[in-house]
């Protein structure tokens, strides 16, 4: 009950922060493309996406989270591990090799910070911290 009074207080501010995040999401592409080494999320001209994740791929993953890291930038890794390797699958005999795509994916996401409260100028920063490491 306390959760959804919290949640029930929280939800007229929802449109206005999904918007937010849409202006901070379109700040990243707009800094971070050209990249080689880096690749955006991939949004179909269809889509409308909240951005409650702003998830990167690269093969340097751990490099750059360790340089974001040391610059004072927050990231995560939400999906470490592939959902056929993780104990809940366990009785099905996977094995690593078996969904190549899931484990590439495993391997490179890093999600940079995002959300309603994360301010323009962060974010430049966050970008800028990116773009220097990848020279």
């Amino acid at each position: 009950e306390l959760q959804a009074a919290f949640l029930r207080a929280k939800l007229p501010r929802l449109e206005a922060w999904n918007v937010r995040r849409g202006v901070l999401a379109c700040r990243y592409f707009e800094q971070l493309q050209g990249i080689e080494a880096l690749t955006l999320p991939h949004v179909p001209d269809w889509a409308r996406p909240v951005w409650h994740l702003f998830v990167v791929r690269t093969v340097r993953r751990e490099a750059l989270q360790q340089h974001l890291t040391a610059h004072g930038v927050g990231t995560q890794i939400h999906y470490p591990i592939p959902p056929h390797l993780s104990q809940a699958y366990a009785g099905a005999g996977w094995k690593r090799g078996d969904f190549p795509l899931a484990e590439t994916l495993a391997d490179e996401v890093l999600s940079l910070p995002i959300g309603p409260h994360t301010t323009a100028e962060q974010v430049d920063y966050v970008c800028a911290q990116v773009r220097s490491f990848f020279g």
